[in-house]
């Protein structure tokens, strides 16, 4: 009888050891379950950051594909401009230096007409900045200068 008694009472503390052995396990597993579920979650998360991400670079790219080639256009048609200007000179000047010829030499003044010409003859524009006329005569200038520069050879 005490040897069934030991075997009981030894069979009792390998049981509360497999026991504690089983809820070690079972929290373990509810340990591993919880972080599955949350990588699952950040690997969610992840995905949509990543498709906003592309959404925005590909949205990025549109937009400076289209501002580049807006600006291509415009260049585009600067050109057209500056070279419709030069075949107008070029004639001007051919047929120009046919006439000139003709007439025993010289030059004809040829206009070409550009928005941003300069016309050589009245001097230099007279420019605006913020709605006050800035007028700059560098002779006037450059003869003050001179006055009152006392290290000016004489």
């Amino acid at each position: 009888m005490k040897r069934l008694q030991k075997q009981l009472h030894a069979s009792e503390q390998e049981r509360t050891i497999l026991q504690q052995d089983v809820q070690r396990l079972q929290h373990k597993l509810q340990k591993g379950e919880r972080d599955a579920r949350s990588i699952v979650m950040q690997n969610k998360w992840l995905e949509k950051q990543t498709s906003q991400a592309d959404r925005i670079l590909t949205e990025a790219v549109e937009v400076e594909r289209r501002k580049a080639n807006d600006e291509m256009g415009r260049v585009r048609e600067s050109m057209k401009g500056v070279l419709e200007r030069e075949r107008m000179l070029m004639r001007g000047r051919m047929a120009g230096g046919s006439s000139s010829s003709e007439r025993g030499g010289g030059r004809d003044n040829v206009v070409v007409g550009g928005e941003n010409d300069i016309d050589l003859n009245k001097g230099a524009p007279k420019r605006i900045l913020d709605g006050v006329k800035i007028v700059r005569e560098v002779d006037q200038v450059d003869d003050e200068r001179e006055e009152s520069d006392p290290w000016t050879a004489m």
